[in-house]
Formats: C-alpha cells, structure tokens, sequence
C-alpha cells in the first residue's frame, strides 16, 4: 500500500491497527491534509487545534511523507525530548522509512570544554562540595556522546550556579579561533544537525538563531523547506526577548570574572588591567546600590534619570568601562579569548550608551530590580516587524499550530502580533465531548474583583466545590499575593494533599500531585499551560479572575501608549485578546482525554456583567454552564454514581 496521509491516520490505516489506543479523527485528517497542501505550495498555515486533535502526528505525518527537510519546534525542551525520544521513532518504526533524525538544543545544554578546563584550575573546583562534580566530568568527557549536561543532573541539581562556568553564550563563545573547536559538542551537534532531514529544536533555539540573523551574523540552524513551530501561541513573547536587548548586573560580573581569568593566562596581563578592572568592579557595585533608591522594581528607563545620585553612578560607570577599554586594548593580540572579550566590553559601553538615549523610536527602554541584581532593556514594541524582515528572506513553508490561538473564532490578534499575513488559517474543535464531559460554573454573588473582600469570598464560596470534587483539583491564580492567602486560608480547611507552587521543585511538585490523586494544587502563570494531568488525578479547575496582564509592566505600557497614540483602542485590540488567550490555555488543563470530566469554575463575574465577557465565553470550548454551586456538587455526585 502507498503512503499517503488516509493510509497512515485514516479508518484501517496503519496506526489504527498497531497502536492501541489510536482512533481516527476527522479533524486530524483534515489538518494534516491542509499542512500536506502548505508544505506542498511553500505557502503559511496557521492552524488552531483543539486539545485532543492530535496534531503532533498531523504535522509529523506529512512533513515525513513530502522528503522535504522539515524543522520541528516545540515551545518547551520537555516536548522537544518527547517528540525525539517517543514520538518519531514510533513513527518511523510503523511507516518502516529511515531519515535523518536530529535533536539540536541551545548551547547552554552542552558541556563547553574551553570554559570546564578553565574552570577546574578555578579555586571554585577545590571547594570540597564541587570537587566530585569536577572528577566525574574529567571523566563523563571522554565517553559522553553528546555532551548534555542534563547527564549530569544528579550532580548538578544543587549546584546550578556552577552550569555559566562549564557551559558557554553566545557572547563568551571563541567560535572556530577556540582550541577545542574540533571537539566542541555544540558545534558537533550543528553539523549534526546540518545533514538532518527532520530537525527538532525549541523556540527559545529558534529565536535566538533568528536574532542573530537580524544582526546580520551567520546562521545557527540549517536552511529548511518546512518550518513547524508547534505551541505557538507562545511566539510572540519568546520573539520579543529574544530581539529585546539586555544590559545587566549579571552580565558585567560575568564579563570582569572571564576578563580575570584570561589575561591571567598572559604574562602580566592581569597587572596591565588590575587597577582599571577593579575601579570598574566598585562602579558596578555603586550602580546596583544607587538603582537600589528607584521607587518601583519595574518602570521606564527614562525615569532613573530623575534621580541626580542614579544618573551620576551612570556616568562614573561609563568612565570607568572607558579606562577598562583603553587598558585590554594592547592585550588583544595575545590570545584569541582577550580579543572576544575585548568586543564583549565595548559592546557593553556601546549598549548602554544607546539605552541611556533611547534612540530608538520602535523600542520601548525599561528596567527590572531585583535584590542584588539590575537589568537594563531595550525591546522591541512590535515583534512583527523583525520577525518579518527575518522570514523575508527565507523560502520556507511555515506551519504554525496550538489550541489557542483564535480570539472569538478570529486569528487577526495573532497575526497583526506576529507579521504571519497573509496566511491560510483553519480552526478545528477539539474532539471532546465538552457539554457532557464537563460543567462550567460562573458565580455571580461574589463581590467584585478589585474588592478587598473578593478573596475570601471567593475561597469560601469554592471550599464546597473542592470538598465535593472526585479527584485533584487545580486552583490557577493571576496573582502571587492571591496565592499565598489561599495558601494559609485552605491550610487549614481542607484535609486534601495541599501543594503550592514556590514550594519544591515544578516537576516534583506535579509529580507528587498526581500521585496524591485527590490534591489541591495552588498555582500561577507557569501552571495555567504546557501542565498534562489527565484522568482522575484532575477533575476540577478554578480560575481567580480574568487573567489581565498588570498595566504598570512598562513593555505592556509602551503597547498600549503605542496602539492608542495611532487611534486604536488598547483595551480592545491588545489587552482583551491577550487575557481570552491565557484564560483559554488555563481552561485547557481540565479536560485532556476522552473519559476525563470534570468542574471549572471562573470566579470572576465580569465574564457576565461587562460587555467584553462574551468574547471571552465565545473562544471557549462549548461547555454546559451554569451559575448555581448546586449543579456544580450535583456533578460530582453523578459522576459517583456512574463508577
């Protein structure tokens, strides 16, 4: 029988009848052939998939079946070693075909031999705790065959601060001049994976490669004929950190420690630069303290400069770099480490003289503090435009898929945010049986949102709800402060399995969760997606509120100001869509098979009493809803009875 996508995922096909649990979709097969006719035109899909439609094999399928070399990347390193590990060779095994399959991950995954050999004549590998790690690297070197370090992760696990010195950027890396360069691991992985004919890399990958294109640098990732980006709601965040620029506190500690350790290794190197590097060292330290006065952790660039002790901490900064500059000049020449360190420093010089002016109108200039840490950034305002100037110049077919991202059944959020116009769009329901699988419950006697008394109104009202539910139970919050009083409120009136996210590790903390079987987990942003727990170990999702991003974030501020000052409406255009995006993605983690059932509850009552609630309920799936706690307990119950 010919290969073609109906033989492969169709009724009788060849996954039908050598994988159990497979069943043909209709939404599946409609997919796949629409991505088949994308690879096929060179043309751009955007292809929203409900959960449950199976897209990973709608993409793989025909990707594998054109010949064309295909680049595949997932929004998480997790999904990325799924798909390399499980998924595709699955998939090769049952078509019985054989092409090149690589995996290539960013460099910070790979051991850097010129940074770990450096490192282990560092007092910091005579320090008793690190001195087995070093042992067994000087070992694990020489037989590894990739040279990830998650190899290493049971010596690494508690010692994550050691990863910068063993692991290298794109900013210290030598290239070609390093004396390892022929046993490099990154470099063995990229020309690994330049004869692939199905990569799979992840978005932060991705981006970091396109940003060093629009830099005009060489390309990191092989030329390719389909570019799959799988959860791809997540590319405009991801793009525009990865454009963004940074200048930090971490960065300069980095750069003096390696500027220490290279001219140590030239006679009378570090003599040459002592003075000014140590001057620099002080300026950096009185930069963090002055910073240290800004009124708020986050904010505008421009307001720093208010303060007269911060803006001349600045400029003492800048005068020292300048001495340090003019002292590791002459030292260029003795070893190819100085000369990149050398470019290193005056790009530092070079950036925050162009932060400092913001000369740059398609930018916004910002500033995060944290205890003991600074960051300056320049972002870009809208990430369409060097997304766009990037893909001009590639011949690729472009897949782009997720399960949310429509916004009242529409993709012009999505596009108008990420420049992929003009472009085929298909939106396919997921699968599932939402009005019999599920009830959505929307309370409408809470107080309102921004009411002092919304919080224990809230935990009160939903304590019956997770009392009465069969299984785990997901309680998703906007707000860390949110989630702390539900910590210490719940503490003590539930007798579940409590977890709550900050304490212990992610993983584990999921981990122990579905083991629990009948826990109450308590989490924010980085639950509400990418989280699988199916079956009973989950049978209820409460929602806080409506997931806004908070205005007083100075990129979404700059966003705002930008649409609004060119007649738009920002609440409408950018603010709305955004949050029916996240609420649709925590919605998500409720229902992933099709035996789950279970309970959501949207706590917050503008979903039914402001005007813009109904574009929230229309990019939702179609659940039965109902406002009365009764129904919700009433299902539970049902749900009993029917084991």
């Amino acid at each position: 029988m010919p290969l073609n996508i109906n033989s492969v995922l169709g009724e009788g096909g060849i996954f039908s009848q050598n994988l159990p649990h497979f069943k043909a979709r209709p939404q599946q097969l409609d997919l796949a052939e629409a991505i088949a006719e994308c690879i096929q035109n060179k043309d751009i899909l955007i292809a929203e998939a409900g959960t449950g439609t199976g897209k990973t094999f709608a993409y793989l399928i025909p990707a594998l079946l054109s010949g064309k070399k295909t680049i595949v990347s997932t929004g998480t390193k997790t999904l990325q070693d799924q798909l390399f590990t499980k998924d595709i060779p699955k998939i090769l095994e049952l078509l019985n075909i054989k092409p090149k399959v690589r995996l290539l991950k960013g460099r910070n995954n790979y051991l850097c031999l010129e940074r770990y050999k450096k490192a282990s004549f560092l007092p910091l590998s005579r320090y008793p705790e690190n001195k087995a790690l070093f042992k067994t690297i000087a070992s694990w070197e020489h037989h590894t065959k990739n040279g990830e370090i998650s190899e290493l992760s049971d010596w690494l696990d508690d010692r994550r601060q050691l990863i910068p010195h063993i692991t290298s950027t794109a900013e210290n890396c030598l290239g070609s001049e390093c004396g390892h360069y022929n046993d490099c691991f990154v470099y063995k992985a990229r020309r690994r994976a330049q004869e692939a004919d199905l990569l799979v890399i992840n978005h932060h990958l991705l981006f970091a490669d396109m940003a060093i294109k629009q830099g005009g640098f060489g390309e990191l990732l092989p030329k390719s004929d389909v570019m799959v980006l799988d959860e791809s709601h997540q590319v405009p965040e991801i793009a525009g950190r990865f454009f963004s620029e940074s200048f930090t506190s971490r960065q300069i500690t980095d750069l003096l420690s390696d500027l220490a350790t290279e001219s140590g290794t030239v006679s009378g190197g570090f003599a040459t630069i002592s003075q000014a590097h140590e001057a620099l060292k002080h300026a950096t330290r009185d930069l963090l303290l002055a910073l240290q006065q800004s009124r708020s952790s986050k904010g505008d660039v421009a307001s720093l400069f208010e303060i007269a002790s911060t803006e001349d901490a600045f400029d003492l900064w800048l005068l020292q770099h300048g001495q340090l500059v003019a002292a590791t000049e002459p030292l260029v020449t003795q070893s190819p480490g100085l000369q990149q360190l050398y470019i290193r420093l005056c790009a530092h010089g070079d950036l925050l003289n162009d932060i400092m002016n913001q000369s740059d109108p398609d930018s916004v200039y910002w500033y995060d503090l944290r205890d003991k840490y600074f960051a300056l950034n320049k972002s870009p305002i809208d990430v369409a435009k060097p997304l766009n100037q990037v893909r001009s110049g590639m011949e690729t077919a472009w897949v782009l898929t997720s399960a949310t991202l429509t916004v009242n059944q529409k993709f012009g959020h999505y596009q108008h945010q990420t420049g992929f116009s003009p472009a085929q769009t298909m939106a396919l329901e997921s699968p599932f049986d939402y009005p019999n699988q599920a009830l959505m419950l929307l309370p409408q006697q809470l107080p309102e949102p921004n009411d002092p008394r919304y919080n224990n109104a809230m935990f009160s009202y939903v304590l019956p709800v997770i009392e009465a539910a069969k299984g785990g139970v997901f309680f998703l919050f906007t707000s860390h402060r949110a989630l702390q009083m539900a910590a210490q409120f719940f503490q003590h009136k539930t007798h579940r399995p409590l977890f709550v996210q900050g304490q212990g590790n992610r993983n584990e903390l999921l981990d122990n969760f579905r083991e629990a079987g009948n826990g109450l987990l308590l989490g924010a942003a980085s639950f509400w997606e990418g989280v699988d727990v199916s079956g009973a170990s989950l049978s209820c999702v409460i929602i806080d509120k409506l997931p806004f991003a908070h205005p007083n974030d100075p990129v979404l501020k700059a966003k705002i100001d930008h649409i609004n000052k060119n007649g738009g409406n920002a609440f409408v255009e950018h603010q709305i869509p955004k949050a029916i995006i996240a609420l649709k993605q925590g919605v998500g983690r409720l229902i992933r098979g099709e035996q789950d059932r279970g309970v959501l509850v949207i706590c917050d009552k503008r979903i039914k009493t402001k005007p813009y609630g109904q574009q929230f309920l229309k990019s939702l799936p179609p659940f039965k809803r109902s406002h009365e706690i009764k129904d919700a307990l009433a299902f539970f119950q049902s749900e009993e009875s029917s084991q």
